[in-house]
C-alpha cells in the first residue's frame, strides 16, 4: 500500500521589524494555519528572500520598518515583480492612502486578532478575496472596539483609530 507524498505548507513572507510581534506572528501562522513561515525583519531582507524563494504565495508586512523601503513601497514592488504574491498590510499608527497600496492587496490594522490574521492569510492562498474596488486596496474588516476603563487601551480589529479616554 503506498500513500501519497505530503503536501508541502503554502509559504509566507512575514516582514515585521519588532522581533516579538514577528515571532508572535509567525507562531500564530505556523500553528493556526499550518503554513510555512520565512521571517524578514525589513524590506531589503524580504527582497533578498523573494529573489531566492519562488515558493512565496503571500507577503505579510508592516508598515513602519527600518531602511529605505517602507511596506507601502515594498507591497508595490512585490506586486510590479512577483504578481502571483498576494499582499497583506499590517499597521497600528496608519490606513493606507488612496494609491498608497497595490491593486487587490488587503490591509489590517494592529492590533489584530490571531485568528484574524490566519483567515486573511488563507483566503488570500485561496483565491477568495473580495473584489476590489475601483482597482484599490481592500481594507478588512470593519472596525469592532472595545475600551478598557482602567488603562484606557483600546483594541481593534478592523481600521486603526484612538480611543476616547476616560470622562473625569
Amino acid at each position: 500500500m503506498t500513500t501519497a507524498p505530503a503536501e508541502k505548507p503554502q509559504v509566507v513572507l512575514l516582514v515585521e521589524d519588532e522581533p516579538l510581534v514577528r515571532m508572535l506572528a509567525a507562531d500564530v501562522l505556523r500553528e493556526q494555519g499550518g503554513l510555512k513561515v520565512i521571517e524578514a525583519s525589513n524590506a531589503g531582507e524580504a527582497l533578498r528572500v523573494l529573489e531566492a524563494a519562488s515558493r512565496v504565495r503571500v507577503l505579510v508586512t508592516d508598515v513602519e520598518m527600518p531602511g529605505s523601503l517602507d511596506g507601502f513601497m515594498l507591497a508595490r514592488l512585490v506586486h510590479r515583480a512577483w504578481p502571483h504574491i498576494g499582499i497583506i498590510v499590517l499597521s497600528g499608527r496608519m490606513a493606507p492612502e488612496p494609491d498608497s497600496m497595490p491593486a487587490g492587496a488587503l490591509f489590517l490594522a494592529k492590533p489584530y486578532r490571531p485568528e484574524t490574521l490566519t483567515w486573511m492569510v488563507r483566503d488570500v492562498l485561496q483565491g477568495s478575496r473580495p473584489p476590489s474596488r475601483e482597482g484599490g486596496a481592500v481594507v478588512l474588516p470593519q472596525t469592532i472596539k472595545t475600551h478598557q476603563l482602567h488603562t484606557g487601551i483600546g483594541i481593534s480589529t478592523g481600521v486603526a483609530q484612538s480611543l476616547p479616554g476616560p470622562k473625569e
